[in-house]
């Protein structure tokens, strides 16, 4: 065979190869496309419509690698990926808050390593959901702004589907949250602090009414927050509030939960109390929750509750009973005699003796 005739034979094989690998490339990735898209149209609507916050970040921290590794594969997982690394980010932060009221009942006892050992895992879990959310929020601007070809923060996409304008709200929330968990965790993961002001401006992109009105509270949690954010702005308590009336009609409480975060990083205790009873009493039976979004009313409910439960551990060393976030522990009514009883009730326990149990009690008087 002539020195010619192999080189072509050699060179028909290597296009031949070419071609195959290149068909299977492509498989692959209209496979990955295909699987995503059937999840974000008809598993994505059910997770969003489920009112389980703990199974969805379990799921977040179950299922987030798998979908991820689908953008090896040539395809986009952006709108999924989002919404379950939000989840897992919120697995994250609720280990972060157990350890942190462990260190405030530590601290509270005097019981210092213990509550020395609680500060440590509080921020390396802070760090995990920092990491997360941050994970998140890198993955949607990246792909936004490649796909609409513009700079986040400096114009609007124009985005035509309900779903890309939900991932793009769920992915400025994650930066926010990011940004807050990193502050946290002491500064380990690093998240660049200019996201909270690309955020603000990026928020503005939204349609306020339409989104429950998260767009323009969350703005107004950046102007208490960011240092002449606020300037030349309506007052921020006063968006928050109009925002909570939008949210509370469309059955979506996410601004009560940027309420309560604003009241809580601004110590005031009127202000505090004003967001828990005003989530309280949001939650009566005349005021139903949006059934295709349940999801997000359920996540506000669980931030609310922690920072609830974080309020009460500080002054009280418990977290927030049943009827905590409408009567305080400092005013009459239920909870203080639940609270009274509870204390009254551990005095007893404690003094028992095996040779000389404790005097029976009288009865419990029904609460005023």
């Amino acid at each position: 065979m002539s020195k010619k005739i192999k080189i072509a034979q050699g060179f028909a094989i290597a296009v031949l190869a070419s071609s195959v690998l290149s068909g299977c490339s492509q498989v692959i990735k209209s496979g990955a496309n295909i699987a995503l898209s059937f999840s974000e149209n008809h598993i994505v609507p059910p997770i969003l419509a489920m009112g389980d916050v703990d199974m969805i970040c379990n799921s977040g921290n179950a299922l987030t690698p798998a979908i991820m590794a689908t953008k090896d594969m040539g395809a986009d997982p952006t709108n999924m990926a989002v919404l379950l690394y939000a989840g897992a980010g919120m697995c994250a932060e609720n280990q972060a808050l157990e350890n942190e009221l462990r260190y405030l009942r530590a601290s509270k006892a005097g019981q210092v390593t213990e509550a020395q050992d609680a500060r440590i895992e509080q921020k390396r879990w802070a760090a995990v959901a920092a990491q997360r959310q941050y994970n998140a929020y890198q993955l949607f601007s990246e792909r936004w702004q490649t796909k609409y070809k513009y700079q986040l923060g400096e114009s609007c996409p124009k985005m035509r589907s309900d779903k890309d304008q939900l991932t793009y709200m769920l992915g400025l929330l994650s930066g926010l949250q990011a940004v807050t968990n990193d502050i946290n965790s002491g500064g380990d993961v690093n998240v660049p602090k200019d996201i909270a002001g690309i955020v603000e401006r990026s928020m503005a992109c939204l349609d306020n009414n339409k989104f429950w009105g998260v767009p323009n509270a969350t703005r107004a949690v950046i102007w208490t927050l960011l240092p002449g954010a606020d300037e030349g702005k309506p007052d921020p308590y006063v968006t928050l509030k109009q925002s909570m009336q939008i949210g509370e009609q469309k059955g979506v409480r996410l601004p009560h939960a940027l309420y309560a975060v604003a009241a809580q990083a601004s110590g005031d205790d009127n202000k505090i109390r004003d967001a828990l009873r005003s989530y309280a009493e949001s939650r009566t039976d005349d005021k139903p929750v949006n059934p295709d979004f349940r999801l997000f009313d359920a996540m506000a409910g669980v931030m609310i509750r922690g920072i609830s439960d974080r309020y009460w551990t500080e002054n009280t060393g418990v977290r927030t009973g049943d009827t905590g976030m409408s009567t305080f522990w400092d005013e009459s009514g239920k909870t203080s005699s639940e609270l009274e009883d509870l204390f009254n009730d551990s005095g007893a326990d404690a003094g028992a003796t095996e040779s000389q149990p404790a005097e029976p009690q009288p009865a419990e008087q029904p609460a005023e």
